[in-house]
């Protein structure tokens, strides 16, 4: 009898992928292995089985949720299955908003109304208050709320406010925590992690995580309607997902043990560059948000002729991500390159 190589008990799903053998594939993609050896798809009635389901609840475990899906389509169509299960009469959200979040509301065909953009003293969009989101939802009629949490500069609203409000106008609430999947391994070093203090919540587990590009977590918190956010996630998605995204999920999941000790060092080396040079201060230490005056621009090309390349600029900002995959070396390199360009720049 044939070694049975396709049976998964017990296995991960990265497992399975690595040790995927058959002498012959008679089945697609196409390319049968040429391209990639671990990109397959469903095969009989053998993968990926429960293995999914299996990394799922480890999530879920991770983020002391209620359940977590497993996205490829990111963070964006986590957002928008969330409206489209939840909302009926309107969705207010953030003037700063992810345009997800506008994808959603057409894609539900129920008004949108952003808040009023109004720019704070350090140059960036003050954030969303409960006040702002209580009012809005009276005077538009909306029964949901989405919220971002943390903003691209790693602040956050009060959310646990923001929760209570929107709660006693009857609304449910969505956060965007596309840039928070890593609150959740250090309680003590960050904020709450967003499904804590919302209904639903989206996460880009490749922003801040180990996962690979186009994967995230969408994660039922507080409430959620579990079934008709599937029903929407699988009218948005793909019957052929690729494994080989959903293992690397996985991958950052089990991880996480592994990196949750590593955030101190990220912590020291991060309080030490803002000791050094001008930034703005946020909740996140990982989000390292440096102050270049009016010459943002001007320090993320500068930053890029040194081989340094930062997550975005904007006329005054260049944010880089800290993550626990950053190497000492690599670290070095950052803060070498930003004693540099300050000089260049002429910021003291």
């Amino acid at each position: 009898m044939p070694r049975r190589w396709y049976t998964v008990t017990d296995m991960t799903l990265r497992e399975y992928l690595e040790n995927y053998a058959p002498r012959y594939r008679g089945h697609t993609p196409g390319h049968k292995g040429s391209a990639d050896s671990r990109d397959i798809t469903e095969i009989l009635d053998v993968f990926p089985a429960d293995l999914i389901t299996k990394a799922e609840t480890r999530a879920a475990a991770l983020y002391g949720a209620r359940a977590v899906r497993f996205l490829v389509g990111g963070s964006s169509a986590g957002i928008k299955a969330a409206v489209l299960s939840s909302a009926k009469r309107g969705i207010v959200t953030d003037a700063y908003a992810h345009i997800a979040v506008d994808g959603a509301a057409a894609l539900a065909k129920l008004p949108l109304y952003k808040l009023p953009l109004r720019v704070g003293a350090d140059g960036l969009p003050e954030l969303s208050d409960a006040a702002g989101i209580t009012a809005a939802m009276r005077e538009s009629g909306a029964d949901c709320a989405v919220v971002q949490y943390p903003d691209y500069y790693g602040r956050v609203p009060d959310l646990e406010a923001i929760y209570e409000a929107v709660k006693s106008e009857g609304g449910t609430l969505i956060c965007d925590s596309a840039h928070g999947a890593h609150f959740a391994l250090r309680p003590d070093l960050f904020p709450p992690s967003a499904n804590t203090l919302s209904d639903m919540c989206n996460m880009s587990a490749h922003k801040t995580l180990g996962a690979m590009t186009q994967t995230a977590f969408l994660v039922f918190g507080r409430g959620g309607d579990e079934e008709k956010t599937d029903r929407a996630l699988s009218d948005l998605g793909t019957t052929s997902p690729n494994y080989i995204l959903l293992a690397s999920l996985e991958r950052c999941v089990d991880d996480a043990e592994r990196i949750k000790p590593l955030y101190d060092g990220l912590k020291k080396f991060s309080d030490g560059m803002k000791s050094r040079f001008p930034h703005s201060d946020n909740a996140d230490f990982t989000r390292l948000v440096l102050d270049f005056g009016n010459k943002g621009r001007q320090a993320a090309y500068a930053f890029y002729d040194r081989g340094i390349v930062a997550e975005k600029y904007d006329d005054r900002y260049t944010v880089f991500i800290l993550t626990p995959y950053d190497d000492a070396d690599s670290l070095e390199c950052l803060a070498e390159a930003t004693e540099a360009v300050c000089r260049e720049t002429r910021v003291k």
